[in-house]
């Protein structure tokens, strides 16, 4: 009984930690939240909410939603800490950041984390 106890809470444990995504609209013409800070294998969700075409892009080449339309959305997986950079490629103005963390940021602590990436 234990045992399956056990296997039961290291799989709750394991669906929660795989189902973190953080969503970024893309609304009047810009990426909402411009900046996010997320832990290491969390995922960023693009979702359009504009009746024109958008794309979120890596600057690096690393990842590229393609053309998302009215209510589309795409999604990525951070695996390795860093900060990336990424745009629209039909309106160049429209840029973003994720900050990725070896640790998910406690929310007090967040002013002091922002402040590291300015």
């Amino acid at each position: 009984m234990r045992c399956t106890l056990t296997a039961t809470a290291a799989s709750l444990a394991f669906v929660t930690a795989t189902a973190a995504v953080t969503q970024v609209n893309i609304i009047d013409f810009a990426f909402s939240p411009q900046t996010v800070i997320i832990p290491k294998g969390e995922a960023v969700r693009w979702t359009n909410l504009e009746q024109v075409i958008h794309t979120a892009t890596s600057d690096a080449g690393i990842w590229d939603s393609g053309d998302l339309k009215y209510r589309k959305s795409y999604s990525y997986k951070f695996r390795k800490t860093g900060i990336y950079t990424y745009y629209c490629k039909y309106y160049l103005f429209m840029r973003g950041t994720i900050h990725v963390t070896e640790t998910a940021v406690a929310p007090s602590s967040l002013g002091r984390v922002k402040a590291l990436f300015r």
